[in-house]
This record gives C-alpha cells, structure tokens and sequence, in this order.
C-alpha cells in the first residue's frame, strides 16, 4: 500500500513537471510572424489607419473648408452674366397712335453681356456692386437692323435699414464655429486613445483567461487520467472519477468559450486599429504606469478652457441672441434703400457705343410697416426672448454637471492609483502563496483540493491586477480628453492633421 501511494505521488509531479514545462515553452515560444504590440503603439497605429481617426480628420476638414467658405462671403465677388440668343419670333400687341391697339408680326433678337462687382458690407448690412454690360437688339423684318446698348460703368449701393443682418452675426458664430471643430477633433483624438486603451485590454484579459483554461485543461486532464489508473486498481470510488472527469470537461467547455471570446476581441481590436483582418498581432502586459499627480483646481481651469463644451456653451448663447434679434427686427418697420449712378449710351455703330455716355440715376425706397397680424410679431419675440432664459439656465445647469464631472474624475485618479498599487501587492501575494501551495502539495502535506484553491486565487489576482491597470490607464485619457492636458508632461494638448 506504501508503494502504492509512494508510486502516485511521483506520478503525479512527473505529470505537473511536465505541464509546467510544456505552458513554459508555450509562454517563452517566439512565433516568427507575431508582432507584439505595446498600448502606446497600438494607439499611434490607430492615431495613423483607424477608421474613426479619418472619419475625426475629414470633419475638421470639412469644417475648415465651410469657414473659408464665409470668408469668401465677406470678399468681393465677380460675376458674368449674359444671354444669347434670346431669338423671338411672334405677333405682339402695338399701341397705335390713334390709341387703338393692333398686332404686328415681329422678329427680333436680344443678346447681353455683363459684369459686375459685389461687395458686402459687413457692420452695415449692405451691399456695394460696380457693373458694365452691353446689349445687341436685332430686328429682322425687309432690312435688318441692330442696335447697340451699353452701361460703361454702373455704380450701386443698397442699404437694409431697421433689418436683421445676418452676415453680421455670421461673423461672429463661424470663428467660432472653427474653433470648436478644432477643438472637437483634438477631443476625437483623445476618445480614440481612450477606446483603443479599453479594448487593448479587453483583448488582454480575454487571452489571460484563455491561458488560465488551457493550463486547467492540461491540468485536469492528467489528473482524470491519474484518477482513471487509481480507479483501476480501486483506490478510489466511481464517484470520485466521475468528479475529475466533470471537472475536465468543464475546463474544455471554459477553453472553448474563452477562445471564441479572444478571437472576438481581437479581431474588434485589429478593426479599431485599421488593420487587417488576419494580422498576426499579440499584445502583452504594459510594464509601466504613468506616476504624476494631478491638482483638482488646474484640471477644473484647463477642461474649462480648452473643452469643446464650453464653446459650445457660446454657440447655444449666440444662436440663442440671433434668433431673439431676428425676431425683434423682422417684427418692426423695415426699409431698404437703393441707390445707382452709371452712364449708358446706345447706337446702331458698335464704334460710337462709348462715344459721349450719358448719365443715369435710381433712387429707390422700399419699405414695409407690419400693421395688423393676429399678434404673430409678439408671440415670435416673446418665443425667443424665453428661449434665451431657457438656454441660459440649462447652461448654468450643464457648466455645474461639467465642473463635478471633472472634478469626480479628479478624484477617481487619485484612487486608482492606489488601486493598482494593492492589485499588484495582492497579485504578488497570489503567486507567493500558489507557489508555496504547490511546493506542499509535491510533498503531500495538502490535497488537490487546496491547490486548485490557490490557483484560482492566484488567476484571480492576475486578472484583478490587469482589470486595475486597465481602469487607471481608461482614468488617465479620460482626464486627456476632458482637458485636453498633458498633465504628466505639462502641456496643451493639440494635434496637428
């Protein structure tokens, strides 16, 4: 019976030795066509092929290109107009002389030319344009006849009075406008770190919980088959054989879900990082965390400052004040003056078009007084002047929600920091204990039972520790993003396209 059990137990370290050695080779293994990814590589791959860092590249683009879009509005604008041949072949009525109307067959053509200067006027509302155009009148009846119009030079200016001028709040909400793109896309950037940060390390623990089931299954399989040959001999009751072997499949079962798992992960990992679908990636435990302390006041001061948020708190006002002008003026009395001086000449000689021009003068007043709508005017200004409270309370409300979001993450750092520190200290610990339990259980002082207890609180420890790297390293871009800091080196943060 002694050699027996004697015999058992050399069996079973010769099976864990060789577990042990066959996990290690799996381990230390160096695949030739693996790559090994860092956190911070895989978030500058994705800062370079990500799809979401182009899609945060073409909206600032965009963005761009409709400001200078506005800025063109704001600069003179040349234009040619014209018609040909404006061929007209019909009868028309005829005043006669007599006061009696007749109709006559006529055949002519008109065919113009022109161009014209305009320039907004932006503080004024109004708009400057300078004109020259020429017109070429046919008449084809027994003797074809042409005649020639020409305006050498035509100078305009209309002016809206007591009118909403929108090109004048244009340049004020555009700018704007920009800037928070700028700012939208830095922030892009930034939540792009924070995703990448996040699946790395999902993709991290789900092959941590793969390793863990492959060695339970190695494991539990060579102690089925220990349990199989004491059975056999009748050292053990069926009982007993039939637990190892419900523990075995239940670690196979584990692996297989595990490895669907893995692959899931990273493949959403390789498609966040635009590569491809089959690219041999493997990441790996960081082997660092950022040390630096972050004060509660300056994080506050910076995340007012350069978030996005804030701006949009002055976009929310601006169109808030817009619609409330639009509203008062288009309610009142409006008018708009217009005003040309030009020279104009005709002949039926294109060489005594411009000989002597005559002058020409317009002066034009329009004006419209509202008088009697059924209190539309006032419904719509008191509509907008509320909306103006409104905007401005939900704002107060919002800025408050902000500051205590920043500062919940302030302190949230902090704590986390701490939290890997015992994470680590636990995981240490985890695997000091496993080892001492394995050690005994070689000897025989403790059962399988305790073993597989250490192991699990050692995996256990593993993955509390990388599950508190991973919240610290989620804490550290969140506050980035907010920000838009670098508190670790000291710096704005601004990218570049």
């Amino acid at each position: 019976m002694c050699r027996r059990f004697l015999l058992f137990i050399l069996c079973l370290l010769f099976t864990f030795t060789i577990v042990y050695e066959t996990k290690a080779q799996q381990m230390d293994a160096d695949p030739l066509n693996t790559q090994e990814v860092t956190l911070q590589e895989a978030i500058n791959q994705a800062k370079v092929s990500s799809p979401l860092a182009r899609s945060a590249r073409y909206r600032l683009i965009a963005n761009q290109w409709r400001y200078r879009s506005f800025r063109a509005d704001l600069l003179p604008g040349l234009t040619l107009s014209g018609n040909a041949p404006n061929y007209r072949r019909a009868f028309r009525e005829n005043l006669n002389p007599d006061g009696s109307t007749s109709l006559i067959y006529t055949q002519q053509s008109n065919a113009t030319v022109g161009v014209t200067v305009d320039q907004p006027l932006m503080y004024t509302g109004g708009n400057l344009s300078v004109s020259s155009g020429i017109t070429r009148l046919g008449i084809f009846a027994d003797e074809n006849t042409y005649l020639w119009s020409s305006t050498p030079l035509v100078i305009g200016y209309s002016q809206p009075l007591f009118q909403y001028n929108d090109l004048k709040w244009r340049n004020r909400i555009e700018p704007l406008r920009l800037r928070m793109a700028q700012k939208r896309y830095d922030e892009s950037v930034e939540e792009l770190s924070l995703t990448v940060t996040q699946r790395y390390f999902d993709v991290l623990l789900a092959k941590i919980n793969m390793d863990i089931a492959e060695f339970n299954v190695a494991v539990n399989d060579s102690i089925y088959n220990i349990s199989t040959g004491r059975y056999n001999m009748g050292n053990i009751a069926e009982n007993d054989l039939l637990q190892s072997e419900l523990q075995l499949r239940n670690a196979e079962s584990a692996l297989t879900e595990a490895a669907i798992n893995y692959d899931q992960q990273l493949n959403n990992f390789r498609l966040l990082l635009g590569l491809e679908a089959n690219a041999p990636i493997d990441v790996q435990v960081p082997d660092t965390i950022p040390n630096f302390s972050v004060d509660g006041q300056l994080a506050l001061e910076m995340a007012r400052r350069n978030n996005s948020t804030s701006l949009d708190y002055q976009m929310q006002t601006l169109e808030a004040n817009r619609t409330y002008d639009m509203a008062v003026k288009e309610s009142s009395f409006s008018a708009t003056i217009r005003a040309d001086f030009g020279l104009n000449q005709t002949s039926e000689d294109f060489s005594n078009l411009y000989e002597d021009p005559r002058n020409q003068q317009f002066v034009t007043l329009n004006f419209q007084i509202p008088i009697f709508n059924w209190g539309k005017q006032r419904a719509e200004v008191n509509f907008a002047r509320n909306t103006q409270r409104q905007v401005a309370d939900d704002i107060a409300y919002e800025q408050a929600q902000f500051d205590l979001q920043v500062q919940n993450i302030v302190a949230e750092f902090r704590q986390l920091r701490n939290q890997v520190m015992l994470a680590e200290l636990s995981r240490d610990i985890g695997d000091r204990r496993y080892e001492v339990a394995r050690n005994r259980y070689r000897i025989g002082q403790i059962d399988i039972t305790n073993l597989f207890i250490a192991q699990n609180e050692r995996d256990a420890a593993q993955r509390g520790y990388i599950q508190a790297i991973r919240n610290y390293w989620i804490s550290v871009y969140n506050l980035r993003r907010l920000t838009l800091y670098d508190f670790e080196a000291d710096v704005l943060i601004n990218h570049e396209l």
